[in-house]
């Protein structure tokens, strides 16, 4: 995060675009809040929560401490390329004001560490993607680690704070700007994930996501625009039409264990794999 603020602090200085720095730490450890205060401190506000609100919340307690028209977010393990917050000034000297702007993901070098792989292989096949491949599809494509969008629009469409657990708030976000024809723009303005997992976090992380998923699921029923907007529901969907959910869940129950197994070695890193074991949490967490 420091080197982050840094970047951002030092690029800040030499735009005529008023600007200001918040970051808000969501109830970490100690000593990981310590790290980054001074960093932080000298460049901006930094705000500690006195107890964790989950992502969803955190986003929308923005508002309370951003002075400016503007929110543009980012993840803390994000690392930025220079001209970064000219490249979205940009956007706002444009006809697209009130659109929430997205600028991508990109992933650093080729990994051959086994023990983070299967994160960077899902990072480079599935979330890099240029502004012209979102585009196809643009609000299946909106992520929350690299966007800017208007204080009016966060405002009137926030972020669900139903969604306690990690997961899936950027998905169903994404759906409620679509329901209220809110434009999203893509552009070419990636930040660097600078932080690639172990696989068995990375594994964690999405087993919480499905859950999440899961549960919005059942808040909103079968809606069918909102299936239409996540492929793991669609194929759950199709599924459960053709009455044969119950067989890829008894698969998952024989597999899943030793897929898992190798998810976390780094040597069975398959996307085709891992999407049938997203598929089979899925199945088995709307089984419960």
């Amino acid at each position: 995060m420091r080197e982050t603020v840094a970047a951002l602090a030092a690029e800040m200085r030499g735009t005529d675009v008023p600007c200001e720095l918040v970051c808000i730490d969501d109830h970490s450890e100690a000593a990981f809040a310590e790290m980054n205060r001074a960093a932080a401190e000298a460049a901006g506000r930094y705000v500690v929560l006195p107890q964790n609100v989950g992502r969803a919340r955190v986003r929308n307690l923005f508002l309370q401490y951003a002075r400016h028209e503007y929110l543009l977010f980012l993840d803390c393990d994000s690392a930025v390329q220079e001209g970064f917050l000219q490249r979205y000034a940009e956007v706002l000297r444009g006809e697209q004001r009130k659109a929430v702007v997205c600028g991508g993901r990109v992933y650093a070098a080729e990994s051959d560490d086994r023990e983070h792989h299967l994160r960077y292989v899902y990072g480079v096949r599935c979330e890099s993607k240029d502004a012209q491949q979102r585009r196809r599809h643009p609000y299946r494509s909106f992520m929350t680690n690299n966007f800017m969008v208007h204080r009016d629009v966060l405002e009137r469409i926030p972020f669900d704070e139903r969604i306690s657990r990690y997961g899936h708030e950027d998905t169903l976000f994404g759906y409620r700007l679509m329901q209220q024809s809110v434009p999203i723009v893509h552009i070419d303005n990636p930040v660097v994930n600078g932080d690639v997992e172990r696989n068995e976090v990375f594994l964690e992380k999405t087993e919480e996501g499905v859950k999440s998923l899961a549960e919005i699921y059942r808040w909103m029923g079968e809606e069918r625009g909102f299936v239409e907007q996540v492929a793991l529901l669609r194929c759950y969907c199709m599924l459960h039409r053709l009455r044969v959910e119950g067989m890829v869940y008894a698969l998952f129950r024989l597999t899943g264990g030793w897929l898992r197994k190798g998810f976390v070695s780094g040597r069975r890193v398959n996307m085709k794999l891992f999407s049938f074991y997203k598929l089979g949490l899925l199945t088995e967490n709307l089984r419960i």
